[in-house]
């Protein structure tokens, strides 16, 4: 089966496999155990961290180790709503269900920000909204529908200025695309969107304080549960290689979407994207059909792609980002999204384009 769904996970990469194993056989220790084998574990654990850091451009603030990306957000929701003295959060309405469906219960009042018909971020409605009672901002990098882009290290900076915390779901777009979080109170990543194992997310805090949970033993105080020493070995494995890959595979993206807009007539199909776009992340409208529809006809036909972002799938209402640009309810319905990894091919993408294009007729 051709499979176009990288942005929804992606296969461990063998090197990651095997230092799972070796860390598996050697590592094997509690971290929290007080005896040499505890102590070689915790070892790995502390460079771990270091290492992600780094990654991140930090030597200040901490990393914590999680169980997912969606577990990373609720962590640093949580974290910056207790710091700050206010409960008024801006957040975008096309965010990921893990910062969306957290707010609905943590936030007194969630305000949702539009974003331009072109997919860029609207600075003049966020400078409206952005007002003395907000408390906490948290912008999506790379939106996992389109792969648009958002300035998150500006809107950062903008709300350093003004005394207000802010969170990034860096989980589409870490180690895709440049960033400095320099000015981030908070910011998220998970594994298995680098090649590492499911199951493993990280979020880095500026000012690490307590337990979203309750008291804990592990991971500074703030998550409970021994803690996946092998898993994280192979996550650091998976981002080193990663990082080395991501330019090709970045270009290949980039030609693998001129063909998507070169061949698919424009009469049933459009290639959604902004000025400031992720590559590896192709959202097409689908004008005539239901994305779902198209989707399960792909499948049929031998070729994985979903219809957004997976944590939604089987939800047949109107995609949240193409009505966040001003799509109506029922245009909305029509998107599927293909995502390309580090071994999609150019036969892989014309084959997904021809079939397209017999829908079409």
């Amino acid at each position: 089966m051709i499979y176009l769904d990288y942005a929804a996970t992606t296969p461990m990469y063998p090197g990651a496999i095997e230092q799972y194993r070796l860390a598996a056989e050697q590592a094997y220790g509690n971290s929290s155990s007080l005896h040499d084998i505890g102590n070689r574990a915790a070892q790995i654990l502390e460079r771990a961290r270091t290492q992600l850091l780094a990654l991140l451009g930090q030597t200040d603030g901490n990393i914590v180790f999680t169980g997912s990306g969606s577990e990373a957000n609720y962590i640093a929701i949580q974290h910056l709503l207790r710091q700050s003295q206010k409960t008024t959060v801006l957040t975008l309405a096309c965010e990921h269900d893990s910062v969306l469906l957290p707010l609905e219960r943590l936030a007194s009042n969630t305000i949702l920000l539009p974003l331009l018909p072109n997919g860029s971020f609207d600075w003049t409605y966020f400078k409206t909204v952005c007002t003395d009672e907000v408390g906490v901002v948290s912008i999506q990098h790379v939106n996992s529908d389109t792969g648009f882009i958002f300035p998150v290290e500006e809107i950062a900076q903008f709300c350093q200025a003004r005394g207000i915390l802010f969170h990034c779901d860096g989980v589409q777009g870490f180690l895709k695309h440049p960033l400095s979080i320099d000015s981030f109170d908070a910011y998220t990543c998970s594994s298995h969107k680098v090649y590492g194992p499911k199951g493993l997310g990280a979020v880095y805090l500026r000012r690490p304080l307590f337990s979203p949970y309750y008291a804990a033993h592990h991971e500074l105080g703030i998550r409970p549960g021994t803690v996946d020493i092998p898993g994280i070995v192979a996550f650091l494995t998976a981002c080193e290689h990663y990082q080395s890959e991501n330019p090709r595979f970045q270009a290949a993206s980039q030609k693998f979407r001129g063909m998507l807009q070169k061949r698919l007539p424009h009469a049933s199909y459009h290639v959604v994207e902004s000025s400031n776009q992720l590559a590896s992340i192709c959202a097409i409208h689908t004008k005539k059909m239901d994305g779902q529809f198209v989707l399960l006809a792909l499948n049929r036909a031998g070729i994985a792609v979903s219809a957004g972002s997976a944590c939604r799938a089987g939800e047949n209402g109107p995609n949240s980002t193409l009505r966040a640009i001003q799509y109506d309810e029922t245009a909305a319905h029509g998107l599927i999204r293909l995502s390309f990894g580090l071994h999609t091919t150019k036969e892989e993408v014309e084959r997904c384009i021809d079939f397209l294009c017999t829908l079409d007729t």
